[in-house]
C-alpha cells in the first residue's frame, strides 16, 4: 500500500507537530507531583476528551470498524453498560480520591490496608497496564507496517521514541493536551471516510446494509447458556459494560490519573459524565465507518480483500481510495492516537512506580530525574512487551478488553471492600490473589465471554474475602466509611 508522498510529508509534519506541542504545553514542572498529576491546573474538558481519547484512541479507529464490518452494530450494547458505570464512578468512587492529597489510585489503600497492600494492589495494575497496553502498542504498529512495510519491532521503536520525546519533559499535562488534539483528528477522519463513501446519496445505502442485517443493536440471548458465553448480548454487555468501567475508570490509575488533575471533585465528575456521553458518539461513528466500508468492499472476506486481518481494512481503504493529503492528515491522526495511549500508560505507571511501590524515592532531591528515568525504563519495557505479540485473529479491540479481566475484578473488589466493609488486610489480601489465580484459571479453560470477567472477578474477591473475615475474625473496629482515607 504505496502512499503519495503528500501523505507522507503531512504525515512527518504532524508527529513532528505533536512532540513540538507536547514539549510546548508541558511547560517545566518543579516536582514530581507536578509531572504527574498537572496539580489540578488542567481544565475539566481537556481531561474530558483526553479520558476519551486515552480509553479508545488506536483500538477505536482501526478494529471498531472491523468488529461492525465482521458483524452488526451489537457493540453498543456494551457501551451502554459503559455509560452507567461512569455515573456509579462519579458518585460512589471518586470522593475517595479528592479526600486530602492523593498521588495516584492506590494512595487510598496506604490507609485502609496498609503499605504492602498498596504495594500489591499497585502491582496488579502494572500487570493489567503491561498486558493490555502491550497489546495496544502493538495495534499501534499495524499502520506503519502496512503502509511502510516495516516489520513489528521497527514501527513499534517509531512510536515509542516519538512518544518518549514529549512524554519524558512535559510530563501529564503534555499528555492531555495531546490527547486533545489527536481526538479531533481521528474524529474527523472518521466523518470524512463516511462521508466520502455515502456520497449524496444515504436512502440507497442505509437499504442495502438494512438488507444485510448490520443494523442489529440488540442481540438478545437465545437461552441462559448464550448470556455467559455469547460475547455480545444485552444482559451480558450491559452488566459486563458496568463493571468494566466501573474498574476502568474507577480503580486504574490510566483514567483516575486524569480525574484528579482536575483539582476537585466537582470538575472531575463533570470530565467523568461528559466523556460517558461522547464515548458513545465516537463508538458510533466508527462502527458507522466499519458499515461504510462493508458497503464499499461488497462485504468482501479478509482473504478476497488480501489484508491479514480484519483490523487493516480501514488502513487498506484509507491508503488506496481517500485523496492525498487527507489520507496523510488520517493516518498521521492514527499514529498520534497511538502515542497518546503510550504516553498516558508511561505516565501511570511510572507516577505508580515512584508513589506506590517505591515510595522513599519521591522523598529524594533528585526525584525529578528519577521520575524521567522511570519514564524511560517502562518505554523499553513496553517495547519488549509489546514486539512479544505477532498477529490475532479477532479484531485487536477484543483481546486488548479481554486482557483487563485477569485483574479488573481485583482491583474494583479491593476497592468495595476497602470502602465499603470493615474487612481487615488478610482478607483482603486473601481476596486478591484468589481473584488472581481464579480469574487465569476461568479464563483459560471456562471459554466465558469477556464482557463477564471483571464481575465474577469481583464476585470471587468479595466471596473469598468475605469467609476469610468471618473465619479469621478480621475486621477493624470503625467502618472505613467513618475514617478519614
Amino acid at each position: 500500500m504505496l502512499l503519495h508522498p503528500l501523505d507522507i510529508a503531512v504525515i512527518i509534519a504532524y508527529l513532528a507537530l505533536c512532540v513540538l506541542i507536547g514539549l510546548k504545553v508541558g511547560g517545566k514542572p518543579g516536582d514530581a507531583n507536578s509531572y504527574f498529576t498537572s496539580r489540578g491546573k488542567v481544565p475539566w474538558w481537556a481531561v474530558s476528551f483526553s479520558i476519551v481519547a486515552t480509553e479508545t484512541s488506536m483500538l477505536t479507529v482501526i478494529s471498531i470498524p472491523a468488529v461492525a464490518y465482521l458483524g452488526s452494530l451489537v457493540f453498543l450494547q456494551l457501551v451502554i453498560g459503559y455509560i452507567i458505570g461512569r455515573m456509579f464512578v462519579a458518585w460512589l468512587m471518586l470522593p475517595a480520591y479528592f479526600s486530602g492529597e492523593q498521588q495516584t489510585a492506590y494512595s487510598f489503600f496506604k490507609a485502609r490496608f496498609g503499605v504492602n497492600f498498596r504495594r500489591a494492589i499497585s502491582g496488579t495494575f502494572l500487570t493489567t497496564r503491561l498486558l493490555a497496553d502491550g497489546v495496544r502498542l502493538f495495534a499501534a504498529a499495524i499502520p506503519i507496517k502496512v503502509i511502510t512495510g516495516l516489520d513489528y519491532p521497527t514501527s513499534i521503536l517509531i512510536i515509542a521514541s516519538l512518544t518518549l520525546a514529549y512524554t519524558y519533559y512535559g510530563g501529564l499535562k503534555s499528555v492531555i493536551w495531546i490527547d486533545v488534539m489527536q481526538l479531533m483528528v481521528y474524529i474527523f477522519g472518521g466523518i470524512f471516510i463516511i462521508s466520502y463513501i455515502a456520497g449524496d446519496d444515504f436512502a440507497s445505502p442505509m437499504q442495502t446494509l438494512s438488507e444485510a442485517g448490520k443494523f442489529v443493536v440488540i442481540q438478545l440471548p437465545t437461552s441462559f447458556s448464550d448470556v455467559f458465553f455469547t460475547t455480545y448480548n444485552l444482559v451480558g454487555a450491559v452488566i459486563g459494560g458496568i463493571f468494566l468501567t466501573l474498574a476502568s475508570h474507577g480503580t486504574d490509575h490510566l483514567i483516575v490519573q486524569r480525574l484528579i488533575a482536575c483539582g476537585s471533585l466537582k470538575n472531575a465528575r463533570k470530565a467523568l459524565v461528559s466523556s460517558a456521553l461522547f464515548v458513545f458518539v465516537q463508538f458510533a461513528l466508527f462502527l458507522t465507518v466499519g458499515l461504510m466500508l462493508f458497503l464499499h468492499y461488497g462485504g468482501a472476506t479478509i482473504e478476497t480483500l488480501g489484508v491479514n486481518n480484519s483490523d487493516e481494512i480501514i488502513l487498506k481503504f484509507v491508503s488506496e481510495e481517500i485523496p492525498a493529503g487527507v489520507a496523510g492528515l488520517i493516518i498521521a491522526g492514527l499514529f498520534a492516537a497511538a502515542m497518546s495511549t503510550l504516553s498516558s500508560s508511561l505516565s501511570a505507571l511510572s507516577s505508580t512506580t515512584l508513589f506506590d511501590i517505591f515510595p522513599k524515592l519521591a522523598e529524594r532531591p533528585d526525584v525529578m530525574k528519577i521520575s524521567r528515568l522511570l519514564m524511560v525504563l517502562w518505554t523499553l519495557i513496553f517495547f519488549l512487551f509489546a514486539v512479544s505479540f505477532t498477529s490475532t485473529e479477532n479484531p485487536i479491540v477484543e483481546l486488548g478488553l479481554g486482557i483487563a479481566g485477569f485483574t479488573y475484578g481485583g482491583l474494583l473488589g479491593a476497592f468495595f471492600v476497602g470502602r465499603f466493609t470493615n474487612f481487615g488486610t488478610k482478607s483482603a489480601f486473601a481476596g486478591l490473589i484468589s481473584c488472581v489465580v481464579g480469574m487465569a484459571i476461568i479464563i483459560f479453560t471456562a471459554g466465558i465471554a469477556w464482557p463477564w470477567y471483571t464481575f465474577i472477578g469481583i464476585v470471587i474477591f468479595y466471596s473469598v474475602s468475605w469467609s476469610t473475615s468471618r473465619i479469621l475474625g478480621d475486621t477493624i473496629e470503625a467502618t472505613p466509611r467513618s475514617q478519614t482515607l
